[in-house]
């Protein structure tokens, strides 16, 4: 009997099963593909970084360099496995063209290297280690879509000419966040372009299991070893290859929590629906003795059955919908290993959520036990409260509004050029790196003395970059990435303090902060260099905090006299703001034209298009969440309007037939229930703004923590906002609105006579 109430039932209610499923699938569906894709972005990093041997600490260095001095560091070292030290070769990007393609606009520090023979290896499609021939380049991975590359393209580097035999995946530098690109030529053609180039050196170490790599890292500054360049650790190189495909799994998990509560809501009031329809059955069923529990249990084998069959279909779909998500994964980093456990882990999740949903639906039947035989068989009662009708109309519109909006925010605040104040620049408008050359400062100085005399800038600073030795307040040593330069010209976001403002202040990164465990107002000891290796320690008041995510969000501000700091420079940069904002690119290609012919190593860039260069491809994968949660978010609202509207309509049925009955015309209640529709529609438009604005932006807080920018707020698009999103939700809804008022039409003037 059981089988046949429910088949006859999913026959009866076609609508509401269907719905039913949907919203099953949908939940199991997003929290399942967020698990597939996180497992399978988390093991795919892992079996590449150990396929390639990444390094656990990795110095690049401009400059001479003593071999020996550091192999004899190395063998010192217990916890040193292998070292080695590798070339790259520098490049200007206005020297590079890959098939049709020049490079004078890419941001990235492009260069050359050769194979490594026993770690750091750069590896092919199926991960194997790549030996090219002579005549041949591999390209790094990430450039073969955004160049639409393919195999026997040719690359001109100034007159030389290689072909492109394939791509190749860099576990140090996949990621658009790592501010260089390797490609992989044969010993003989690096040998024969050298000279085009600047080379520059990774000291690179394998360590023991367990060994503490800021220890190493003290150790290796403390020798005196080659430093003239950022310093590069295993965890930081994974978190790197991490963010960019983690940003995007981060938001679906985000819209998947959303669209949970939403299901769980819908499914409530359909089941109320159901429960309004069937409340003649239901006291038929009561009167003839089936027991209160067995009614109840009756009922929810049906809501069993559809989550079996829901979570399968979520799986499935999850199953399909991650290949294109994924594609950049497996190109990146290749197939992930153990994907069985992944599977099981995803189908876990699909399970979870449908137990959350049934664990609703069994407390929304727990109703029918309230309601007395002869209450339901006379239509009387009501199993649902009716003042609340319309309320879960503004709510699920309100969600979804705040499903489109959050990560629309998101997108649009990294894409936005005030995002620098986040990577520990501040808002200027053109930025010029100084990098790879034999004296940065003097070629720093000689860029600035230009564009003093440029009547077109408006305002410009100068920061050297420099690795220093500092003693924290417990003793322990730490070595700092500090910036150096006058701060107040273009100042970052501070989240406690400000910038520094006198030789004797520093400001720190948060995430500097934390891993040394200093605040405002506490001093360190940083050994300055006076010249021929006399250091002195000197103490700085910690003045400041910022929001970082450059070089893994750990650097710091100073203002140190130039006269008395010898510290040889890693790099400089010049920022810059002009006169007129609108002729930034001419301005920008006139300097690149200049220095291209006799400035080695200087790189002229816009900061917008230094953000699209740094994290174009996190904004694609983000964007590709906004197209999903905008088609979720869409067809949820249309559904739950379609199922709510209904149930408003059976509740009201015999008023409706009542106003027919007076001369009313179904055109006259439609329009009744459009207002009224509306009445919450548009404040649960308003609602999800707000939302998806304040609140919103401290769940985008959490996520973009993950990278070191704290104390974020969204750059928000105010037409995507306050124009398209709602627009789009009204006519979701309005159309949702319109199907459902054709159950009017089914009402009749003379059902009011059998009224109670």
């Amino acid at each position: 009997m059981e089988k046949r109430l429910i088949i006859n039932d999913f026959k009866a209610n076609k609508l509401v099963v269907v719905s039913t499923c949907i919203f099953m699938a949908v939940s199991a569906m997003l929290l399942g593909l967020s698990i597939l894709l996180f497992g399978s972005l988390s093991s795919a990093i892992d079996c590449l970084m150990l396929k390639a041997q990444t390094p656990d600490f990795l110095q690049m260095h401009t400059g001479e360099i003593d071999e020996e001095h550091i192999t004899r560091f190395s063998k010192n070292r217990s916890e040193v496995e292998a070292m080695q030290i590798c070339g790259f070769l520098n490049l200007q990007n206005s020297q590079l063209t890959i098939g049709e393609h020049s490079l004078v606009n890419n941001t990235q520090d492009n260069g050359l290297c050769c194979q490594n023979e026993s770690f750091d290896l750069l590896i092919d499609a199926e991960n194997k280690k790549i030996h090219p021939n002579p005549g041949e380049v591999y390209v790094p991975v990430c450039y073969k879509n955004e160049y639409g590359l393919k195999a026997g393209d040719l690359m001109q580097i100034a007159a030389e000419k290689l072909s492109v035999a394939g791509f190749l995946r860099d576990s140090q530098m996949n990621s658009m966040m790592a501010s260089s690109k390797r490609f992989l030529v044969n010993e003989v053609d690096y040998e024969r372009i050298r000279p085009f180039g600047s080379e520059e050196y990774l000291i690179e170490f394998k360590l023991k299991e367990g060994s503490d790599t800021n220890a190493f890292a003290t150790a290796y500054e403390d020798a005196g070893l080659p430093g003239n360049g950022p310093t590069i650790t295993y965890p930081l190189i994974k978190m790197m290859n991490a963010l960019s495909d983690g940003m995007m799994i981060l938001v679906i998990l985000l819209v998947s929590a959303v669209v949970l509560f939403i299901s769980i809501l819908c499914i409530r009031y359909m089941i109320l629906t159901q429960l309004e329809k069937d409340k003649r059955e239901i006291g038929m069923l009561k009167a003839v003795g089936i027991a209160k529990k067995d009614l109840r249990v009756l009922y929810f084998s049906k809501y069993l059955l559809l989550s079996v069959i829901g979570g399968f279909v979520g799986v499935i779909a999850a199953l399909i919908i991650s290949g294109p998500l994924s594609t950049q994964i497996r190109e990146l980093y290749g197939d992930a290993d153990n994907m069985g456990l992944i599977y099981v882990l995803m189908i876990l999740g699909a399970v979870v959520a449908e137990g959350i949903i049934l664990l609703s639906v069994y407390r929304t039947l727990g109703k029918m036990e309230k309601m007395s035989a002869v209450e339901v068989l006379y239509g009387r009662g009501s199993f649902g409260k009716k003042k609340n009708l319309y309320l879960p109309i503004g709510i699920i519109t309100a969600a979804a509004v705040f499903m489109i909006l959050v990560p629309r925010n998101i997108e649009s605040t990294i894409a936005a050029p005030e995002f620098v104040t986040y990577m520990g620049i501040g808002e200027s408008q053109i930025r010029i790196d100084i990098r790879q050359t034999e004296n940065i400062k003097e070629s720093a100085k000689a860029v600035t003395k230009e564009i003093e005399q440029d009547n077109q800038v408006l305002d410009y600073t100068l920061m050297h970059t420099g690795s220093y030795k500092t003693e924290m307040p417990d003793g322990t040593s730490y070595n700092l990435m500090i910036e150096n330069g006058d701060h107040s010209r273009f100042p970052v976001r501070y989240l406690e303090g400000s910038y520094p403002n006198n030789a004797d202040e520093i400001a720190l990164s948060i995430l500097n902060s934390k891993e040394m465990n200093v605040n405002i107002g506490d001093t360190i000891r940083i050994y300055k260099d006076f010249g021929d290796n006399y250091t002195i320690p000197v103490s700085c008041k910690v003045c400041g905090i910022y929001s970082d995510i450059t070089n893994g969000g750990k650097t710091a501000k100073s203002y140190f006299s130039g006269i008395d700091d010898k510290k040889p420079v890693m790099w400089s940069i010049i920022y810059l703001s002009l006169k007129d904002k609108n002729i930034a690119d001419i301005w920008v290609e006139d300097y690149r034209a200049k220095y291209s012919l006799h400035g080695d190593g200087i790189k002229v860039v816009k900061i917008a298009d230094y953000i699209t260069g740094t994290y174009g491809q996190t904004i694609r994968n983000i964007q590709k969440a906004v197209i999903m949660s905008v088609i979720s978010a869409c067809l949820i609202l249309f559904v739950v309007m379609l199922l709510l509207l209904r149930l408003v309509i059976w509740r009201e049925r015999s008023d409706s037939s009542l106003k027919k009955a007076l001369g009313f015309t179904s055109a006259d209640i439609k329009e009744e229930y459009l207002k009224k529709t509306f009445k919450y529609v548009l404040p649960g438009i308003a609602v999800g703004i707000f939302a998806g604005i304040v609140p919103g932006q401290s769940l985008a807080g959490v996520l973009l923590g993950s990278m070191g920018a704290y104390g974020f707020h969204f750059i928000i698009n105010p037409i995507a906002v306050f124009v398209v999103t709602p627009m789009v939700i009204a006519l979701a809804a309005a159309f949702a609105t319109r199907v459902s008022l054709k159950e009017v039409d089914r009402v009749h003037a003379y059902e009011c006579l059998g009224a109670r």
